[in-house]
């Protein structure tokens, strides 16, 4: 006895299968990104915090000063001032201000497609987990 098979039921099985990998897919991401956001979000106070006082002690906001209130002097020595305000440049706080702000806006840019979407759109019908990114 030999069972016939559905006209087509190959291509249903694996078009469902890519769907449920895209699914899967998906809710990584917006896991990811999810705790990416809220991460960056709860950081940004601290690290806000580090970076204005960086600047406080390493007198960088003093040397910036002068550029507004002795340009002459800054001018004849643009090239000793310019070094100067390097050197004071808090680097590492900065960098770390701008990844926070990086992951930060990378999540939302993610995210806000998501969450914000409209009911017609049919790329995120979530109730038969049919959706492309």
């Amino acid at each position: 006895m030999r069972i016939e098979l559905p006209e087509g039921i190959l291509e249903r099985i694996m078009v469902r299968i890519k769907a449920e990998q895209r699914f899967l897919t998906f809710k990584r991401r917006l896991a990811i990104f999810s705790v990416g956001l809220v991460g960056s979000g709860i950081a940004f106070v601290p690290v806000f915090r580090m970076v204005r006082v960086s600047f406080a002690e390493s007198g960088f906001l003093q040397f910036f000063s002068l550029l507004f209130s002795d340009f002459g002097i800054v001018a004849a020595y643009w090239q000793s001032f310019t070094m100067s305000l390097l050197e004071s440049l808090p680097v590492m706080s900065l960098a770390i201000f701008l990844a926070v702000i990086l992951i930060f806006l990378e999540s939302l840019r993610f995210l806000v497609p998501i969450l914000f979407y409209k009911i017609e759109d049919s790329r995120f019908d979530l109730s038969n987990r049919n959706f492309s990114l």
